[in-house]
C-alpha cells in the first residue's frame, strides 16, 4: 500500500533557486496535484501565490517544520503535466530561479491571489440602432466609433477578445456603446469559416506543400524568403489545413506594431476567434485572450514573445517570424529565447515549426548545414515587384543639408514627384546627439551613466537613453558660459529639416516618442500603409515586416554606425538591419530604389550586402565564426555584475573566476572580469565574465553547483548579478 502524499513541492515567485515542501492538509489532498494554484504561509506574516511542482510522501525536512497549504485558488489546475514538465526544463537550461521561470508563463492576474476563474467573453453584434448609426456622430469618441465601425465592417457578431487591436479600454467602450442602445451580447457565430486564399506564385506553392507533404510530427523549417516574397501568405496557407481539422496554431511576431497588420489579414481569411497576446493588453483582456488559447475557443493565436508560454488544449503548428530578431530574446529576469523555446515546445507536442526570415540567423543557417532543420527558399517577389537596386552615397566632401545630402534630398524629390513613398531609416531618436562647448569642450553627459544627453526639441529637454535619466536643457556651457552647440541628428531633427525642405509633402515619424500607445502607433502606420504620408522616416520599428507598396526609395541615413562595434555580432546585425530596411522599398508595382549614406563606401560589408546579398554574406561570416571558435560554434554563458561602489562588480567577477576554477571544468574556456561595452549605467559600474565551450553539454555541466557557491560569497550581496545562457547582447 503506497503512502499518502502529504508534501506538496511548491514554487514561488522568488529570486531563490529552490522550491518549498508544505504539508498538505486533508481536505485537499486528494484534489491537489502537480499544476494547481496555492495560497502558502511565506516568511513572517505573510502569504503568496505558489504553483505545485510535485506532490510527494516525504519531504527531506522534519515534518514538525513544515507549515501546511492554506488553501487552493483555483477549482483546475493552471498547467497540465506536460506545461509543466516544459517549464521546469526551461528554468533549468537558463539556470533561472525556478519560482520566477514558472510564473513568467501566468497572465499577471493569475499571478495575485485571485481565483482563476474561467470567464468567457461575451459575443457581441450591432442593434438596428446600430446598423443605422453612423460612427461619424462619435466625434468626441473615436475608441467607440473605431469598435462600432469594425462591427459594421465584420457585418457579422465578434467575440470580445477580438477587439484588442480596437478601443483602448474596450470594457468601458463596450459599455457605452451598450447603454445607447448600439450593441447587444448575442451568441458567437456558429461555424468557424474559412475563406479561399490569394492564388500562390510557383515558388510560394512549392514552399507549403513541400511542408504539408513533410511526415506528420515534429519538423523543423526555415522559410528563407527574400523581403516582399510572400512569406506571410504562405505562413496563412500552412494555417488553412491545420484550422480545418480543429488544431490550433500560435504564431509569434517579434514586434506589437506588426500584429494590427496580420489580425486584419487573419480576420478577412478565417472567420473564428483570434487571440491575442502582447504588453499592450491590459491585464483583463490578456487574461481572457489566454483563456481562450487554453480551453481551444481561439483557434489562432497571436502574439509577441511572452506569448510563447500562451497554453493550447490542441496544438497543431507553430510558426515565428523574423526568426533572426533580437526582440526574441529577453533581456532581463527570465532571460530565455522566444524562437528556441518554442522549437523545443514544437518537438514535445510533435508539431511542425516554421522560422521565416529574409535574413536567417547564423544559428538557423548552420542547423540547416547540419541537416537539423529544413529549408525552404523563396527567392523572388510575389507578385509584379522586383528587388530594389543599391547604391551606396559616398558623402565625403558632399553638399549637406544637415544630415541629408544634397545628392539624396534631389532624389527624394524625384520620387515624390513621381507620386510615390520615400521611407528615410535612421536608428537614433531625438533631436541633438551632443551638447557641446566648442570653447572648453564641456559637453552635457548623464552622470549615473557617463553617456551624452540626447537633447529632445519638442519637449525643450535632455534625456539620457540608457537609464531614461531627464534634466532641463541648457543654452550656456556651465564652465565658460559660451553658447553651446547641438550637435548630431536624430529623427526629431530630420522631421525639421524635410518639413523645411518638402514643405508640402505629409510627413509620418515612427518611434519611440511618436508611436507611444497603441493608437498612436496604428494611427501613423495607417498613413503610411494607406499613402496618405508622402515621406516615412523611423527608427527600427519601421525597419522589419511592414508592407508600404507606395516606397519606391529607402534611404539609410547614417549607415557607418554598426561598422566598428566591439560586439561579435555586430556585423551580422548590421547586415540584417541593411536587408531588411531596404526590405521596404519596391513592395509595389513600381520599382524601388536604395540609397544608402556613408562615409566608408569601400568597406566590405556594404559590398557584401548590396552586391551578393545576405546569403552570401551570412556564409562569409559562418567561416569566420569557425574560425574564432565563436556562436554558432560554441556555446556561451554570460555572468554580469553592477554595482554603485567602485570596484564591487570587478571584485565579485574575480571571486566567481576562482570559484569555477575549483570546479576543475577544463572544457570551458573563461575571459574577464572585462568591463561591459557599456561600462556604466543609471549609477552603476558593469562588469561581465564570459564563459565559452565547445558543446552545451561541457557548459552547463558545472553551472549549478557554481550558482550555489556564488550565493554564498560575501561579494554577491554588495552587487547584482545574473547569469546570461545564449547571450545575444554583449553591451
Amino acid at each position: 500500500m503506497t503512502e499518502p502524499r502529504r508534501i506538496a513541492q511548491v514554487a514561488i515567485a522568488a529570486p531563490l533557486r529552490r522550491a518549498f515542501d508544505y504539508l498538505l492538509p486533508a481536505g485537499i489532498r486528494r484534489r491537489a496535484g502537480p499544476g494547481w494554484r496555492v495560497l502558502v504561509p511565506f516568511g513572517r506574516g505573510r502569504e503568496a501565490v505558489g504553483v505545485i511542482l510535485e506532490c510527494r510522501a516525504r519531504s527531506e525536512y522534519p515534518a514538525a517544520g513544515l507549515k501546511p497549504v492554506i488553501r487552493l485558488l483555483d477549482d483546475e489546475p493552471v498547467f497540465d503535466p506536460p506545461q509543466l514538465a516544459w517549464l521546469l526544463w526551461a528554468g533549468r537550461y537558463y539556470h533561472h530561479p525556478v519560482g520566477e521561470a514558472v510564473f513568467n508563463a501566468l497572465p499577471a492576474r493569475l499571478r495575485k491571489k485571485r481565483k482563476f476563474d474561467q470567464v468567457k467573453p461575451a459575443c457581441w453584434g450591432l442593434t438596428e440602432a446600430g446598423r443605422a448609426f453612423d460612427p461619424a456622430r462619435l466625434k468626441k469618441s473615436p475608441a467607440q466609433a473605431r469598435l462600432l465601425d469594425y462591427l459594421r465592417q465584420r457585418q457579422r457578431p465578434a467575440h470580445e477578445c477580438e477587439f484588442g487591436q480596437s478601443p483602448a479600454r474596450p470594457q468601458r467602450t463596450l459599455n457605452a456603446l451598450l447603454n445607447k442602445g448600439l450593441i447587444v451580447k448575442t451568441e458567437a457565430p456558429t461555424r468557424p469559416r474559412i475563406k479561399k486564399g490569394v492564388r500562390l506564385n510557383q515558388e510560394q506553392r512549392h514552399a507549403v506543400n513541400a511542408i504539408l507533404a513533410a511526415p506528420a510530427g515534429h519538423g523543423v523549417f526555415l522559410l528563407d524568403g527574400v523581403t516582399g516574397s510572400g512569406k506571410t501568405e504562405v505562413y496563412l496557407a500552412l494555417l488553412e489545413p491545420t484550422l480545418r481539422a480543429g488544431r490550433q496554431c500560435l504564431l509569434l511576431l517579434p514586434e506589437i506594431g506588426l500584429i494590427p497588420q496580420l489580425i486584419r489579414r487573419c480576420r478577412a481569411r478565417f472567420n473564428m476567434p483570434i487571440a491575442i497576446l502582447h504588453s499592450g493588453l491590459t491585464e483583463l483582456e490578456r487574461l481572457r485572450h489566454w483563456q481562450q488559447a487554453r480551453s481551444g475557443e481561439a483557434r489562432l493565436v497571436l502574439g509577441a514573445r511572452s506569448a510563447v508560454w500562451t497554453p493550447l488544449a490542441r496544438p497543431g503548428l507553430y510558426i515565428i517570424d523574423e526568426e533572426h530578431d533580437l526582440s526574441y530574446k529577453q533581456q532581463d529576469g527570465f532571460r530565455y529565447h522566444a524562437r528556441d523555446m518554442l522549437i523545443k515546445r514544437a518537438a514535445r507536442d510533435g508539431v511542425k515549426i516554421i522560422l521565416g526570415s529574409a535574413t536567417p540567423s547564423l544559428e538557423s543557417l548552420l542547423n540547416v548545414r547540419r541537416r537539423r532543420y529544413s529549408l525552404v527558399r523563396l527567392t523572388r517577389r510575389a507578385g509584379r515587384a522586383s528587388l530594389p537596386a543599391f547604391r551606396l552615397l559616398d558623402i565625403r566632401g558632399r553638399k549637406m543639408r544637415g544630415a541629408l545630402s544634397q545628392d539624396l534630398v534631389d532624389e527624394i524629390g524625384s520620387h515624390l514627384a513621381a507620386g510615390n513613398q520615400a521611407l528615410l531609416f535612421l536608428n537614433r531618436r531625438g533631436y541633438a546627439v551632443h551638447v557641446y562647448c566648442h570653447q572648453c569642450a564641456w559637453h552635457a553627459e548623464c552622470r549615473r551613466c557617463e553617456r551624452p544627453y540626447t537633447y529632445h526639441k519638442k519637449i525643450n529637454g535632455l534625456r539620457c537613453h540608457h537609464c531614461g535619466g531627464r534634466q532641463r536643457p541648457v543654452t550656456h556651457c556651465p564652465a565658460c558660459n559660451a553658447a553651446l552647440l547641438f550637435l548630431g541628428h536624430g529623427t526629431e531633427r530630420i522631421e525639421e529639416q524635410l518639413r523645411r525642405l518638402f514643405p508640402a509633402a505629409a510627413i509620418a515619424r515612427i518611434d519611440r516618442d511618436t508611436a507611444r500607445g497603441k493608437a498612436a502607433l496604428t494611427r501613423l502606420l495607417d498613413e503610411a500603409q494607406s499613402a496618405r504620408a508622402n515621406i516615412l522616416l523611423g527608427t527600427q520599428m519601421l525597419a522589419k515586416g511592414h508592407h508600404f507598396p507606395a516606397v519606391t526609395l529607402t534611404a539609410i541615413i547614417d549607415a557607418d554606425r554598426g561598422l566598428f562595434s566591439a560586439d561579435f555580432r555586430a556585423a551580422e546585425r548590421l547586415a540584417q538591419l541593411l536587408t531588411q530596411v531596404s526590405g521596404r522599398a519596391g513592395r509595389g508595382s513600381e520599382p524601388g530604389a536604395v540609397t544608402i549614406q556613408t562615409h566608408y563606401p569601400g568597406h566590405t560589408l556594404f559590398h557584401a550586402v548590396t552586391g551578393r546579398g545576405y546569403a552570401a554574406f551570412a556564409a562569409e561570416l559562418l567561416r569566420e565564426r569557425q574560425l574564432s571558435r565563436l556562436p554558432p560554434f560554441a556555446c556561451m554563458a554570460l555572468l554580469r555584475a553592477e554595482a554603485r561602489a567602485g570596484g564591487a562588480a570587478e571584485h565579485f567577477l574575480a571571486e566567481a573566476l576562482a570559484e569555477f576554477k575549483r570546479l576543475g571544468q577544463p572544457a570551458v574556456e573563461l575571459c574577464g572580469p572585462l568591463p561591459a561595452l557599456i561600462e556604466k549605467r543609471a549609477g552603476r559600474e558593469r562588469y561581465q565574465l564570459v564563459l565559452q565551450a565547445g558543446d552545451r553539454n561541457s557548459l552547463h555541466q558545472n553551472l549549478d553547483a557554481w550558482l550555489k557557491r556564488l550565493e554564498t560569497l560575501q561579494s554577491a550581496g554588495r552587487v547584482r548579478w545574473s547569469l546570461d545562457i545564449d547571450p545575444h547582447d554583449m553591451s
